[in-house]
Protein backbone atom coordinates (compact mmCIF):
# COMPACT_ATOMS: atom_id res chain seq x y z
CA UNK A 1 0.00 0.00 0.00
CA UNK A 2 2.95 2.33 0.41
CA UNK A 3 5.42 0.63 -1.94
CA UNK A 4 6.78 2.82 -4.75
CA UNK A 5 6.38 0.10 -7.39
CA UNK A 6 2.74 -0.97 -6.74
CA UNK A 7 -0.26 0.93 -5.35
CA UNK A 8 1.55 3.80 -3.67
CA UNK A 9 -1.16 5.40 -1.54
CA UNK A 10 1.20 7.47 0.54
CA UNK A 11 -0.54 9.39 3.32
CA UNK A 12 -3.99 8.14 2.19
CA UNK A 13 -3.24 4.88 4.02
CA UNK A 14 -4.31 6.75 7.16
CA UNK A 15 -7.89 6.99 5.87
CA UNK A 16 -8.04 3.21 5.42
CA UNK A 17 -6.54 2.65 8.88
CA UNK A 18 -8.77 5.29 10.50
CA UNK A 19 -11.91 3.90 8.84
CA UNK A 20 -11.13 0.39 10.09
CA UNK A 21 -10.58 1.74 13.62
CA UNK A 22 -13.97 3.48 13.55
CA UNK A 23 -15.67 0.31 12.28
CA UNK A 24 -14.02 -1.75 15.06
CA UNK A 25 -15.17 0.75 17.68
CA UNK A 26 -18.76 0.68 16.39
CA UNK A 27 -18.72 -3.12 16.31
CA UNK A 28 -17.52 -3.32 19.91
CA UNK A 29 -19.93 -0.64 21.15
CA UNK A 30 -23.07 -2.08 19.56
CA UNK A 31 -22.41 -5.85 19.58
CA UNK A 32 -20.10 -6.84 22.48
CA UNK A 33 -21.54 -7.35 25.99
CA UNK A 34 -19.71 -6.21 29.15
CA UNK A 35 -19.10 -9.39 31.15
CA UNK A 36 -16.51 -8.25 33.70
CA UNK A 37 -16.94 -9.99 37.06
CA UNK A 38 -19.90 -12.16 36.04
CA UNK A 39 -20.21 -15.93 36.16
CA UNK A 40 -21.23 -17.88 33.06
CA UNK A 41 -24.75 -18.32 34.41
CA UNK A 42 -25.03 -14.57 35.05
CA UNK A 43 -23.78 -13.83 31.53
CA UNK A 44 -26.50 -16.08 30.11
CA UNK A 45 -29.14 -14.29 32.20
CA UNK A 46 -27.78 -10.86 31.22
CA UNK A 47 -27.94 -11.72 27.51
CA UNK A 48 -31.60 -12.69 27.95
CA UNK A 49 -32.50 -9.50 29.80
CA UNK A 50 -30.47 -6.67 28.23
CA UNK A 51 -28.70 -5.37 25.13
CA UNK A 52 -24.95 -4.90 24.57
CA UNK A 53 -25.25 -1.11 24.91
CA UNK A 54 -26.88 -1.34 28.35
CA UNK A 55 -25.03 -4.41 29.63
CA UNK A 56 -22.53 -2.41 31.73
CA UNK A 57 -25.35 -1.19 34.00
CA UNK A 58 -26.90 -4.66 34.42
CA UNK A 59 -26.70 -6.04 37.98
CA UNK A 60 -27.46 -9.69 38.82
CA UNK A 61 -30.37 -10.11 41.23
CA UNK A 62 -29.72 -13.74 42.18
CA UNK A 63 -26.82 -16.15 42.11
CA UNK A 64 -26.72 -19.61 40.60
CA UNK A 65 -26.43 -21.10 44.11
CA UNK A 66 -29.62 -19.33 45.22
CA UNK A 67 -31.48 -20.61 42.18
CA UNK A 68 -30.37 -24.16 42.98
CA UNK A 69 -31.67 -23.87 46.56
CA UNK A 70 -28.57 -22.98 48.57
CA UNK A 71 -29.27 -20.91 51.69
CA UNK A 72 -27.13 -18.05 53.02
CA UNK A 73 -25.44 -20.48 55.44
CA UNK A 74 -24.23 -22.66 52.54
CA UNK A 75 -26.64 -25.54 53.11
CA UNK A 76 -29.42 -26.82 50.92
CA UNK A 77 -32.93 -25.59 51.55
CA UNK A 78 -34.72 -28.19 53.75
CA UNK A 79 -37.68 -28.31 51.36
CA UNK A 80 -35.40 -29.39 48.52
CA UNK A 81 -33.69 -32.03 50.66
CA UNK A 82 -37.08 -33.39 51.72
CA UNK A 83 -38.28 -33.48 48.13
CA UNK A 84 -35.17 -35.37 46.97
CA UNK A 85 -35.42 -37.86 49.85
CA UNK A 86 -39.11 -38.42 49.14
CA UNK A 87 -38.46 -39.05 45.44
CA UNK A 88 -35.54 -41.35 46.28
CA UNK A 89 -37.59 -43.54 48.58
CA UNK A 90 -40.27 -44.16 45.95
CA UNK A 91 -37.84 -45.81 43.53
Amino acid sequence: MVGTDKGNLGARVFFIWGSLCVLCFLYAYFLIYETKGLTLEQVDRMMEETTPRTSAAWVPTTTFAQEMGLTDKGTLDPAIVEDVERKGSVV
